[in-house]
């Protein structure tokens, strides 16, 4: 077609059609249903917001790849790249004390993340929020809930992976590294899995920017004279062009004093390296597992983390759930910042490159993006449903209903069909009325390529039925 206003839609978003709705829509209706039974009520959230409701969020990546405007009042705005953070801004706005009780929140629509990797700018969301409970209980509820709704939809194809963001966080902060560190270490658990040699691993966290030095001399415990800062002073003035002389001598200081402290040492950092590495490459039951990191943690003094994952997994049993379809993975983080304790990721074993159709996990801080003098605790999950059901075959959606054509060519035969029409919808079958075709051999072709069970049509005022 010679389009020449260029009114192609925009890339990484699709049309849908009737199938697609159809099944959008019973999937909807089975989540409802499903969380209702829980205490979930179903809410709806703007699918526009100010843009600070998004780029406010603690330890959020979706920064770069929000879909953001000014309206027409001259306001920042942006389609909601997720759910929680609306969610949040709900409870904020609508209730003057803030969560004393349990809220509990079901939801469903599109979220809007721009990615130019996977061409696909928007997900089909469902998931809930269980707002204001901190005991171990509301975790255990949100990944049994999330893990029994997505056996009901794929059966046995259900594979869970389960991880513990304190875990790891536990280990950082016993070899108290810095923030850089800490956050390189978390990008790159892949490559400490599977690199045994320490010295490749070193060399990219120095390509990442961390002065990792050979030998420190106890440097994070030394106290610094004003003749050994003056001399930092000369050495940065003399080497690094960025310095400025308009920078006050006392801030050059602080920040000269905050760069050396945060060195860390090879033997330290590679000690975590190597900890980490031998943590996240446990594959075992849960029991195993658990009795294995216990081993490899005993230098750090509280575990209370692993404690509280042991508490979570096993209690998924209570719920009739086969704690051996479980996957223990210590290297599992979600994203860092925004979860901060349990964390679980649902999969689908059909799809061959095992990107997870959903997960969630426990997030306290996220009320703080919004008001740094509130917080309270969340945990929730959310399911991409296209993603969850990309591999199904021959699942039963609802009742399928007759498509029916009623072929009119005579005029008199009208108002015969009329009544005809309306009481084949009454049985509740799906009726269209069809005048265009020269005969029936012609539209009974037609209808075989085009759903139809049946071609109702008139013959000297007589129904005539022929099945397709």
């Amino acid at each position: 077609m010679n389009n020449k206003f260029n009114i192609n839609k925009i890339p990484g978003f699709n049309d849908k059609y009737s199938e697609e709705i159809s099944f959008s829509e019973y999937f909807d209706n089975k989540f409802f249903i499903f969380t209702e039974k829980w205490g979930y009520t179903k809410i709806s959230p703007p699918i526009i917001e100010k843009t600070n409701l998004f780029s406010n969020k603690i330890g959020s990546s979706l920064t770069s790849n929000i879909y953001k405007f000014t309206d027409p009042s001259g306001q920042e705005v942006s389609l909601r790249p997720d759910f929680t953070s609306s969610i949040m801004r709900m409870i904020f706005e609508n209730n003057e004390n803030l969560p004393s009780n349990e809220i509990r929140y079901s939801y469903s629509g599109e979220i809007y993340r721009y990615n130019n990797i996977s061409n696909k700018n928007y997900i089909s969301q469902n998931g809930v929020e269980l707002i204001g409970n901190d005991n171990l209980t509301s975790d255990i509820e949100i990944a049994a809930l999330a893990i029994l709704f997505s056996k009901e939809i794929i059966g046995d194809d259900l594979l869970v992976s389960v991880g513990h963001v304190g875990i790891i966080s536990d280990v950082l902060d016993y070899y108290n590294l810095s923030d850089r560190e800490s956050i390189f270490i978390l990008q790159n658990l892949d490559l400490i899995s599977k690199e045994n040699n320490l010295d490749l691993i070193i060399n990219k966290a120095k390509d990442f920017g961390l002065y990792i030095q050979k030998d420190l001399e106890n440097i994070e415990s030394k106290s610094f004279s004003n003749e050994e800062y003056s001399r930092m002073l000369d050495f940065a003035f003399s080497n690094d062009s960025n310095f400025s002389q308009t920078r006050e001598k006392k801030s050059i200081i602080e920040g000269l004093a905050k760069k050396y402290e945060k060195n860390t040492s090879v033997e330290k950092f590679s000690e975590c390296i190597k900890l980490i590495s031998n943590l996240i490459n446990i594959e075992d039951n849960l029991e195993e597992s658990v009795s294995k990191a216990n081993k490899i943690l005993s230098k750090i003094p509280v575990k209370n983390n692993l404690s509280d994952f042991y508490n979570i997994v096993s209690s998924l049993k209570n719920y009739e759930i086969d704690l051996a379809k479980i996957k223990i993975n210590f290297g599992l983080v979600r994203e860092w910042g925004y979860y901060s304790g349990f964390v679980f990721n649902l999969y689908n074993k059909n799809i061959l490159d095992k990107n997870n159709f959903g997960g969630g996990g426990r997030y306290n801080s996220l009320s703080n993006s919004i008001d740094n003098n509130i917080s309270f605790p969340a945990t929730g999950f959310a399911i991409d449903n296209e993603k969850l059901t990309e591999n199904i075959k021959n699942i039963k959606i609802t009742k399928k209903l007759n498509k029916i054509i009623i072929y009119v060519k005579n005029p008199i035969d009208y108002d015969f069909a009329i009544k005809t029409s309306i009481d084949e919808r009454k049985n509740g079958n799906i009726v269209l009325f069809q005048t265009k075709f020269s005969s029936i051999s012609e539209l009974e072709e037609w209808s075989k390529n085009n759903g139809i069970f049946e071609i109702i049509y008139f013959e000297k005022s007589k129904l005539i039925r022929r099945k397709i």
